[in-house]
């Protein structure tokens, strides 16, 4: 894939990503894209209860929740083997 650009008025504008979305047409919400290398692999779109934070957002806003979180280890999915 070639790099676009155009210049306007001595500002470069970088190429628009065109991208087709697997919804309704009356479709009113948000939706998540997954690009990798300029191309989108996967969309989906997000239900009203949904949110999404990188981790250590999630993590301040456990502490600021006075949540605890701790690291399980075992458990009857673990290999006892390891």
């Amino acid at each position: 894939m070639t790099s676009q650009q155009t210049i306007m008025h001595g500002i470069q504008i970088p190429p628009v990503l065109n991208v087709d979305l697997h919804v309704l047409p009356d479709f009113t919400g948000r939706v998540v894209l997954y690009i990798e290398n300029g191309r989108v692999t996967c969309d989906r779109r997000l239900f009203e209860d949904e949110h999404i934070c990188a981790l250590d957002t999630f993590i301040e806003m456990a502490r600021e929740m006075e949540l605890r979180i701790e690291e399980v280890t075992g458990g009857t999915d673990s290999n006892s083997n390891t």
